[in-house]
Protein backbone atom coordinates (compact mmCIF):
# COMPACT_ATOMS: atom_id res chain seq x y z
CA UNK A 1 0.00 0.00 0.00
CA UNK A 2 2.80 2.33 0.91
CA UNK A 3 3.98 1.56 -2.31
CA UNK A 4 1.68 2.39 -4.35
CA UNK A 5 1.00 6.19 -2.80
CA UNK A 6 4.66 6.69 -2.98
CA UNK A 7 4.08 5.42 -6.62
CA UNK A 8 1.08 7.86 -7.13
CA UNK A 9 2.93 10.64 -5.50
CA UNK A 10 5.67 10.40 -7.97
CA UNK A 11 3.81 9.90 -10.89
CA UNK A 12 1.59 13.41 -9.77
CA UNK A 13 5.22 14.75 -9.12
CA UNK A 14 6.35 13.87 -12.24
CA UNK A 15 3.66 15.32 -14.29
CA UNK A 16 3.52 18.86 -12.13
CA UNK A 17 7.69 18.70 -13.64
CA UNK A 18 6.57 17.46 -16.72
CA UNK A 19 3.93 20.29 -17.19
CA UNK A 20 6.72 23.52 -15.76
CA UNK A 21 9.36 22.40 -17.82
CA UNK A 22 7.19 22.36 -21.36
CA UNK A 23 6.07 26.10 -20.00
CA UNK A 24 9.71 27.07 -19.62
CA UNK A 25 10.43 25.65 -22.79
CA UNK A 26 7.99 27.30 -24.77
CA UNK A 27 8.57 31.13 -22.83
CA UNK A 28 12.14 30.62 -24.38
CA UNK A 29 11.37 29.41 -27.49
CA UNK A 30 8.77 32.14 -27.76
CA UNK A 31 11.12 34.77 -26.58
CA UNK A 32 11.97 36.47 -30.17
CA UNK A 33 8.07 37.20 -30.93
CA UNK A 34 7.92 38.24 -27.12
CA UNK A 35 10.30 40.93 -27.68
CA UNK A 36 8.45 41.98 -30.77
CA UNK A 37 5.39 41.87 -29.41
CA UNK A 38 7.17 44.35 -26.31
CA UNK A 39 8.69 46.65 -28.61
CA UNK A 40 4.62 47.13 -30.28
CA UNK A 41 3.53 47.72 -27.13
CA UNK A 42 6.22 50.47 -26.04
CA UNK A 43 5.61 51.95 -28.93
CA UNK A 44 1.89 52.32 -28.38
CA UNK A 45 2.38 53.49 -24.77
CA UNK A 46 4.44 55.99 -26.45
CA UNK A 47 1.84 57.37 -28.15
CA UNK A 48 -0.50 57.33 -25.64
CA UNK A 49 1.87 59.46 -23.43
CA UNK A 50 2.14 62.02 -26.13
CA UNK A 51 -1.14 62.38 -26.72
CA UNK A 52 -1.35 62.90 -22.86
CA UNK A 53 1.15 65.73 -22.78
CA UNK A 54 -0.50 67.32 -25.87
CA UNK A 55 -3.91 67.55 -24.04
CA UNK A 56 -2.59 68.42 -20.47
CA UNK A 57 -4.79 66.10 -18.39
CA UNK A 58 -5.62 67.56 -15.00
CA UNK A 59 -6.97 65.02 -13.01
CA UNK A 60 -4.89 63.58 -10.36
CA UNK A 61 -5.98 60.09 -10.96
CA UNK A 62 -5.04 60.20 -14.74
CA UNK A 63 -2.15 61.70 -14.12
CA UNK A 64 -0.75 59.20 -12.00
CA UNK A 65 -1.75 56.60 -13.62
CA UNK A 66 0.11 58.29 -16.70
CA UNK A 67 2.84 58.31 -14.79
CA UNK A 68 2.79 54.59 -13.92
CA UNK A 69 2.54 54.37 -17.47
CA UNK A 70 5.94 56.16 -18.46
CA UNK A 71 7.37 54.00 -15.78
CA UNK A 72 6.38 50.97 -17.36
CA UNK A 73 7.63 52.31 -20.74
CA UNK A 74 10.72 52.87 -18.89
CA UNK A 75 11.17 49.33 -17.77
CA UNK A 76 10.10 48.07 -21.25
CA UNK A 77 12.94 50.04 -22.91
CA UNK A 78 15.30 48.66 -20.37
CA UNK A 79 14.56 45.37 -21.28
CA UNK A 80 14.52 45.79 -24.90
CA UNK A 81 18.26 47.57 -24.47
CA UNK A 82 19.52 44.73 -22.66
CA UNK A 83 18.38 42.06 -25.08
CA UNK A 84 19.70 44.41 -27.80
CA UNK A 85 22.79 45.14 -26.67
CA UNK A 86 22.91 41.20 -25.38
CA UNK A 87 22.61 40.38 -29.32
CA UNK A 88 24.71 42.26 -30.77
CA UNK A 89 27.47 41.12 -27.71
CA UNK A 90 26.41 37.36 -29.22
CA UNK A 91 27.24 38.64 -32.72
CA UNK A 92 30.84 40.02 -31.62
CA UNK A 93 31.85 37.16 -30.12
CA UNK A 94 30.98 34.89 -32.49
CA UNK A 95 32.47 36.77 -35.36
CA UNK A 96 35.94 36.69 -33.05
CA UNK A 97 35.44 33.56 -32.37
CA UNK A 98 35.65 32.91 -36.57
CA UNK A 99 38.28 35.10 -37.11
CA UNK A 100 40.18 33.44 -34.61
CA UNK A 101 39.30 29.44 -35.82
CA UNK A 102 39.98 30.80 -39.89
CA UNK A 103 43.50 29.87 -40.15
CA UNK A 104 43.01 26.44 -37.76
CA UNK A 105 40.57 25.93 -40.07
CA UNK A 106 42.25 25.47 -43.28
CA UNK A 107 44.82 23.41 -41.78
CA UNK A 108 42.39 21.31 -39.77
CA UNK A 109 39.31 19.96 -41.76
CA UNK A 110 38.70 16.65 -39.97
CA UNK A 111 37.09 17.85 -36.89
CA UNK A 112 34.97 20.36 -37.69
CA UNK A 113 32.38 18.98 -37.19
CA UNK A 114 33.13 18.55 -33.56
CA UNK A 115 31.97 22.17 -31.84
CA UNK A 116 34.17 23.99 -29.79
CA UNK A 117 33.97 24.36 -26.73
CA UNK A 118 33.47 28.38 -27.15
CA UNK A 119 30.96 26.98 -29.18
CA UNK A 120 29.00 25.48 -26.66
CA UNK A 121 29.31 28.30 -24.22
CA UNK A 122 27.62 30.62 -26.39
CA UNK A 123 25.04 28.48 -27.13
CA UNK A 124 24.48 28.04 -23.19
CA UNK A 125 25.26 32.01 -22.72
CA UNK A 126 22.33 33.02 -24.97
CA UNK A 127 20.02 30.11 -23.93
CA UNK A 128 20.48 31.57 -20.36
CA UNK A 129 19.32 35.26 -21.75
CA UNK A 130 16.69 33.98 -23.75
CA UNK A 131 15.65 32.69 -20.38
CA UNK A 132 16.43 36.08 -18.22
CA UNK A 133 14.44 37.95 -20.73
CA UNK A 134 11.14 35.46 -21.03
CA UNK A 135 10.84 36.06 -17.52
CA UNK A 136 11.39 39.80 -17.50
CA UNK A 137 8.95 40.17 -20.55
CA UNK A 138 6.51 38.13 -18.49
CA UNK A 139 7.33 39.66 -15.52
CA UNK A 140 6.18 43.21 -17.34
CA UNK A 141 3.21 41.75 -19.25
CA UNK A 142 1.74 40.97 -15.93
CA UNK A 143 2.53 44.65 -14.64
CA UNK A 144 0.99 46.37 -17.90
CA UNK A 145 -2.03 43.93 -16.97
CA UNK A 146 -2.73 45.16 -13.72
CA UNK A 147 -1.79 48.70 -15.23
CA UNK A 148 -4.61 48.62 -17.61
CA UNK A 149 -7.22 47.05 -15.21
CA UNK A 150 -6.83 50.11 -13.10
CA UNK A 151 -7.00 52.38 -16.13
CA UNK A 152 -9.08 55.63 -15.00
CA UNK A 153 -11.68 57.25 -17.62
Amino acid sequence: MAESLVSALLEQFASIAAREVEQEIRLVVGVDKEVRKLERNLQTIKSVLDDAEKKQLKEEAVKLWLKNLKDASYEMDNVLDEWNTAMIKLEIEKGEEKAENAPILKKKKVCSFIPSSSCCFRSVKKLGLRHDIAHKIKELSGEMDELFKERVG
